[in-house]
């Protein structure tokens, strides 16, 4: 399935409330990632517990339900491509080796993104090349991606994102571009509910405050 690009017109905005941010980030998310529907989430459940029983062609349907998503994330930690499709593969490969851990109480796309975010920081440990180190040159290499086909409220959102300091970038991610409640981040980063819930809004004012220094206004 080709994802469909979300085009809005090139101009310079100024927005008349803190509201704007919440609308910019929606659009935001709607350009890079697939929603899922409820059914696909209602049915997780079933699936594993059938794969647990003997059936692992529902191991493909999970992938496919999920993999643009993991994908789009592990790109969003590692800013590269090529680290992105080795991160998701590896992800996969762990939900399968270790699907007899899982613990149904526990909502599946929360336990999903957890591993994805193992898998990247173990990716990290073990190229600790320069150039590939997990917090020096991040956002380096994120500043030579090419964003030509990008419109410009969408590369300005992504440069602010990179300005913000590691764990205000990682909830926010977590939260607006991949729709995760904030107790859904704190299974997945091991923080507490409420240092995750801090955590956005104060990643919510930095992120403010950037855009309004890059010539965005808030009224309100």
């Amino acid at each position: 399935m080709e994802e469909e690009k979300f085009q809005m017109p090139v101009r310079r905005r100024n927005f008349s409330s803190f509201f704007n941010l919440f609308s910019l980030l929606i659009r935001y998310t709607i350009c890079k990632t697939f929603y899922k529907n409820e059914a696909i989430t209602m049915t997780d459940r079933e699936r594993i517990r059938r794969i647990q029983s003997g059936e692992p062609e529902q191991m493909n349907e999970l992938i496919e339900a999920y993999y643009q998503e993991i994908f789009q994330y592990c790109y969003s930690r590692t800013g590269r491509e090529s680290a992105a499709y080795d991160c998701a593969q590896e992800t996969f490969l762990r939900v399968i080796r270790y699907l007899n851990r899982y613990v149904e109480q526990k909502k599946f796309r929360a336990y999903l993104f957890g591993i994805a975010r193992s898998v990247c920081i173990d990716f990290f440990r073990k190229k600790a090349e320069a150039e590939l180190g997990y917090e020096d040159g991040y956002e380096e290499r994120l500043r030579e991606e090419d964003f030509a086909d990008q419109v410009s409220e969408q590369v300005m959102l992504q440069k602010a994102m990179q300005c913000l300091k590691p764990e205000q970038r990682e909830v926010l991610d977590l939260s607006y571009f991949h729709g995760l409640k904030a107790r859904e981040i704190a299974y997945v980063t091991g923080e507490k509910t409420a240092t995750v819930k801090s955590r956005i809004r104060q990643g919510l004012k930095n992120l403010k405050t950037i855009l309004e220094e890059e010539g965005y206004r808030w009224n309100g």
